[in-house]
């Protein structure tokens, strides 16, 4: 009986630690995973449009200075 006893009162801290995880991952309504990947794709999606804007405004100032550079008589150096 004191062995059982020992034992119990070895788990008592790690179940308690569980009981107390178990609680609050139910009161918080645990990781709401569609949501925080939702979250992400929405995300994600505005940083690709974004950068795809970006890229062509990049794009349309290198072809106006590869323009303003090719034509004969500019300044260039």
């Amino acid at each position: 009986m004191q062995t059982l006893l020992n034992i119990a009162i070895g788990w008592a801290p790690m179940l308690l630690l569980i009981a107390v995880w178990l609680y609050l991952v139910r009161r918080t309504g645990g990781m709401k995973q569609s949501q925080y990947f939702d979250e992400m794709r929405n995300y994600m999606t505005a940083h690709i449009a974004e950068t795809k804007r970006l890229n062509a405004n990049l794009e349309r100032i290198a072809s106006v200075l590869e323009a303003t550079a090719a034509k004969p008589g500019s300044n260039n150096g």
